[in-house]
């Protein structure tokens, strides 16, 4: 008999005799006892083991520490000390002297060294390390041997020297600091690592470091005999299918935002791009395997509840574990110049889950969002890129198809209008949009991103409010693409970031702001700017209405794009304040924009500059996030209108200055204006009568006081004597008859 089914045997007849009386008529049934449950049923879900059962990399103990300079209450020895918080700092003032030599020494219990992670400061970018020498001496050795040059491009993420063939029997480690941001040199902590090596074996039945797919053969007896119960469990699951799909991803290579923003003048782009849709909880050991790569990359986990930096991980080729002690969302960091992919594997942490309009559609939506744990959702565009909060989402995206094309739409649109696709600046990564942190902030601009306060998620996250009113997040990509200092100049920080707004706006088919906004005593802000800039005659840097200002710089396009179908003005303007030098001042920037424009139309523009204030002196202090001096001079003045004349460009056949919305049609015609009846009643104007009038003036004793947009207007007053004029689109006026 099988000896294993002898006990069962037994006890299943000493049941049937224990339960079958000799006085019963009949035999009582036998109940089968329940098969003992297989200890290696096929999973029908992945759940990850138990992460300890991959062992960390090992942590060297540092003996100890010198350098060779340091300020008071920064010494080396705040980078061996295990908190993040704390940091060395050379110097301060102009005195650091490079190099500056960092050096640590090892005990002899320490036997081997694969690889050395520098942990630049986040808080600040001062001393962040750029330039450097690595040297490392062996015991028994009385010298120390170069290692290499390095040369880091001054990001916060964690930097990595390998070992490609182990540091064995180390006795110290000197870094000679040959250039740091600032000037100055800083380390939170160094940390010092010998690899792993226990679960290499058990990785052998994959075909990759990534251990996403399995050996072709790979039974589930060679399953079974993996002996590390983290990797088994992971295998069963990809064996049978079950392994969500979403833990597996390629992951693309992009060149740090920071290159590109240098190369288009502009600010930053995102840093997020590669979403992973993981969710890691505080306290998460997270395992993660990955393919063999170029270059370097980390892991970082974002708290979005607490903003909109977090902790950054090393990841390197094949299996990585570490302790997490952040909640937040996972994305990984992968910057090259170069085009690379890599194959990642995150077989702990929670799944998430994001939307790409690449990969999902509008049936994926509900679920993807209804099953997000996190408080916060990522959703990808081919241009733009939203982490907005879930539960806004949840309530308000009934298309999210629709949602990431109207943001991808908003990117688009402003760098075509740059000119970045005519001359090949295109960005790398996406516009990055997040729901604020902050939440006494509005909506705002600022490196890497731009942010939204919660109480704008409803409009926000609803694609119909966002395409009819996008003002919000159009102004604020704005200022990410305001291409600096040649376009945001001192006091036009608030101004020139609204010529992509408007352009978003009215491309959209909304009407411009500038047009249609209700101002009270004026008709819209053209009619406010005109009477309160150009009658006067004042410097266009001394008006404080940024959306008056932002009239001359819209006008340009309406005249050139719809009127002249010179549809690459502004692209080819954007083009030669990228090439050319930046100005020294903000008024040489003023003052070479309006020779910009002239080269870029072959049009003589002084009249239009002249008549807005860019051609008038001045010299005043401007507060525009900071306060700073704004000086033209008679002489520069003069140096422009000679370098403008000099070209021979002739004059436009129009009066630009007074062009608008409703007046565009005007001037593509080139009507003669003609005069009419003005009827006043009080201070209220209303002209009929007339035809092809652009605009309409009102004259005191010779002098212009009041330049009217709409043929119903109201005046601060208006006296017997005062003359009114329809005015042409070519500046010639005609005197109405007053009733």
């Amino acid at each position: 008999m099988n000896l294993k089914i002898l006990p069962v045997f037994i006890i299943a007849i000493f049941s049937f005799f224990t339960q079958h009386s000799c006085s019963d008529d009949k035999v009582a049934d036998v109940k089968p006892l329940p098969e003992e449950p297989d200890k290696n049923e096929l999973p029908t879900e992945y759940n990850p083991g138990n992460a300890n059962d991959i062992d960390k990399d090992i942590k060297i103990v540092v003996k100890g520490a010198s350098a060779s300079e340091h300020q008071s209450g920064t010494d080396i020895d705040k980078t061996i000390d295990g908190d993040f918080g704390t940091l060395y700092h050379s110097r301060w003032g102009n005195q650091t002297t490079y190099p500056v030599v960092l050096e640590y020494t090892f005990g002899e219990d320490v036997d081997h060294i694969d690889y050395v992670l520098l942990h630049p400061r986040k808080d600040s970018n001062n001393g962040r390390i750029l330039n450097c020498q690595i040297f490392i001496k062996s015991r028994g050795s009385s010298e120390y041997s170069k290692l290499g040059d390095y040369e880091f491009n001054g990001n916060t993420l964690p930097k990595i020297i390998r070992f490609e063939e182990g540091f064995s029997e180390p006795a110290a480690f000197k870094i000679s600091v040959t250039k740091g941001t600032n000037d100055f040199v800083s380390l939170t902590e160094i940390e010092f690592f010998k690899k792993s090596s226990s679960i290499l074996e058990s990785l052998n039945i994959f075909n990759d470091k990534a251990c996403t797919q399995l050996k072709d053969g790979t039974s589930l007896e060679d399953i079974e005999a993996v002996n590390n119960e983290f990797v088994k469990k992971m295998a069963l699951a990809i064996y049978e299918g079950v392994y969500d799909s979403i833990r597996i991803g390629e992951f693309e290579s992009y060149p740090d935002p920071q290159i590109i923003a240098g190369s288009n003048k502009t600010s930053t782009y995102g840093y997020y791009d590669n979403v992973t849709g993981i969710y890691v909880k505080w306290g998460d050991d997270m395992v993660v395997f990955v393919d063999d790569f170029v270059g370097d990359m980390a892991l970082r986990v974002v708290d979005h509840t607490k903003g909109f930096s977090g902790q950054d991980f090393i990841l390197q080729p094949g299996v990585n574990r570490f302790n997490v002690r952040t909640d937040g969302l996972a994305y990984v960091i992968y910057q090259d110049e170069l085009k690379h992919d890599v194959k990642i594997n995150f077989a702990t942490g929670t799944i998430n889950g994001y939307f790409d309009a690449s990969k999902h559609t509008n049936e994926d939506w509900n679920d993807l969002i209804g099953n997000a744990p996190y408080s916060y959702f990522d959703l990808l565009g081919k241009y733009a890129h939203l982490t907005f909060t879930t539960d806004d989402l949840r309530e308000n995206t009934q298309d999210a198809e629709r949602l990431i094309e109207v943001y991808d739409s908003i990117v688009y649109l402003q760098q075509d209008f740059m000119g970045l696709y005519k001359y090949d600046r295109a960005y790398t990564t996406r516009s990055y949009f997040r729901t604020n942190t902050h939440q006494d902030m509005y909506m705002y601009s600022t490196g890497n991103r731009t942010e939204y306060h919660k109480g704008t998620m409803p409009a926000l996250c609803n694609h119909n409010t966002v395409r009819s009113s996008p003002w919000g997040p159009a102004h604020e990509v704005g200022h990410t693409h305001q291409t600096r200092p040649g376009l945001k100049w001192l006091g036009t920080t608030e101004v020139t970031t609204n010529i992509y707004s408007l352009y978003v706006q009215t491309t959209f088919g909304n009407g411009a702001r500038i047009d249609v906004e209700d101002m009270g005593e004026y008709n819209n802000r053209y009619e406010k700017a005109f009477t309160e800039i150009i009658a006067p005659g004042i410097s266009h840097a001394a008006h404080g209405d940024v959306f008056c200002k932002l009239v001359p710089f819209w006008q340009l396009q309406l005249y050139f794009a719809r009127v002249k179908g010179y549809t690459d003005f502004y692209k080819d303007v954007h083009e030669v304040i990228r090439i050319n030098d930046n100005p020294q001042s903000p008024g040489q920037a003023q003052v070479e924009f309006v020779k910009i424009c002239s080269d870029v139309a072959q049009t003589d523009l002084t009249d239009f500059f002249t008549a807005w204030g860019f051609l008038t002196p001045v010299d005043m202090q401007i507060d525009d996030y900071g306060t700073g001096q704004m000086t033209v001079t008679q002489s520069m003045v003069d140096e422009a209108k000679s370098y403008i004349a000099s070209k021979g460009y002739a004059k436009p056949d129009a009066s630009i200055e007074f062009i608008h919305e409703q007046s565009v049609s005007a001037y593509q015609a080139k009507g003669t204006v003609s005069g009419g009846t003005a009827a006043v009643t009080g201070n209220d104007i209303s002209v009929t009568g007339h035809s092809n009038a652009v605009s309409f003036e009102q004259h005191r004793n010779g002098k212009l006081i009041f330049i009217a947009t709409r043929p119903t207007f109201t005046v601060p007053s208006f006296a017997t004597n005062d003359k009114l004029y329809a005015v042409g689109y070519d500046g010639n006026r005609v005197e109405l008859d007053v009733k």
